[in-house]
C-alpha cells in the first residue's frame, strides 16, 4: 500500500474516504462482539502515538531505533485477535498488519499516523460508546 501520489504528497483519500470505510469496517451493529471497542481502538492509537513521539524527540532521528517496535504491533494485534477470545475483531487486525507492514520509513510512518488519526475520527462519528 502506498500512502503517497506520484507527487509525494499524502493521499487525500487516506484522511478522507478510505478513513471512514476503515471505521466503518471495525463496527458490526449486527455483532457487537464483532465490533471493535474504543478501548482497544484507543490502546493501540496511544502506542503508535508514543513511538511517534518518541522518534520525533529523538535528536537523531533514528527511525531504526523505532521501527522494530512500530513491526513489534503486528504480533500484538495477532494476540488480541486470537480467535479463542478475541479482543478486536479480524478487520482491525487486518489493519494494523496491512499498515505495518507499509511502514517502511518515517516518511510512512508520518502518513499513516495521520490516517490512523482520521480512522479515529471516523470511529468517534459514528457514536461508538466508550468501553
Amino acid at each position: 500500500m502506498s500512502y503517497f501520489t506520484q507527487s509525494g504528497h499524502v493521499r487525500p483519500e487516506l484522511l478522507d474516504k478510505d478513513a471512514r470505510e476503515q471505521a466503518q469496517a471495525f463496527i458490526n451493529r449486527q455483532r457487537r462482539q464483532e465490533t471493535l471497542s474504543s478501548s482497544q481502538l484507543r490502546r493501540f492509537y496511544n502506542e503508535f502515538k508514543r513511538l511517534k513521539t518518541r522518534f520525533d524527540n529523538d535528536e537523531n532521528k533514528d527511525f531504526a531505533a523505532i521501527k522494530p517496535l512500530i513491526k513489534m504491533q503486528k504480533s500484538k494485534s495477532a494476540y488480541a485477535s486470537n480467535p479463542n477470545k478475541p479482543k478486536i475483531p479480524k478487520a482491525f487486525h487486518k489493519f494494523i498488519e496491512k499498515n505495518v507492514d507499509s511502514i517502511q520509513g518515517p516518511e510512512d510512518f508520518n502518513a499513516f499516523m495521520l490516517h490512523f488519526e482520521a480512522v479515529v475520527g471516523f470511529f468517534y462519528a459514528e457514536g461508538i460508546p466508550n468501553n
